[in-house]
């Protein structure tokens, strides 16, 4: 018997790691935006830090947004057989609009929290 691979789990796990690697990319940047807040003398520098501050949350956003999005259409595209199994019924029914709700919220708050930081100690 041949096994044939659902063109859509490939695509849903593409979606996935494409998602990790976007988290890793955004808490790399979050932190080194953390570190020169704290640990930088920014006094004079507030508005050339807002960019990276901006950056970052507009990336965590698109990115988020986009890879939920892949992974909804991936699971709508995907065979009846890969339908009818467990890991499917289980991975369709998750909350992908309240993650892309919460993606959002984070990003917001990060970046609200950074300026926050940024032009008190001014």
């Amino acid at each position: 018997m041949e096994s044939k691979t659902d063109p859509s789990l490939n695509g849903l796990f593409n979606a996935i790691s494409f998602q990790i690697v976007g988290i890793a990319i955004a808490l790399m940047a979050n932190s080194a935006n953390f570190a020169f807040l704290l640990f930088a003398d920014t006094h004079g520098y507030e508005i050339a830090l807002c960019v990276p501050i901006l950056a970052t949350a507009l990336f965590t956003i698109v990115w988020g947004d986009a890879t939920l999005q892949s992974q909804v259409a991936n699971i709508k595209d995907a065979a009846a057989e890969t339908k009818n199994s467990h890991a499917y019924k289980y991975i369709s029914t998750q909350p992908y609009s309240l993650l892309r709700l919460m993606n959002l919220f984070l990003a917001v708050a990060l970046a609200a929290s950074q300026l926050s930081i940024l032009f008190d100690g001014s």
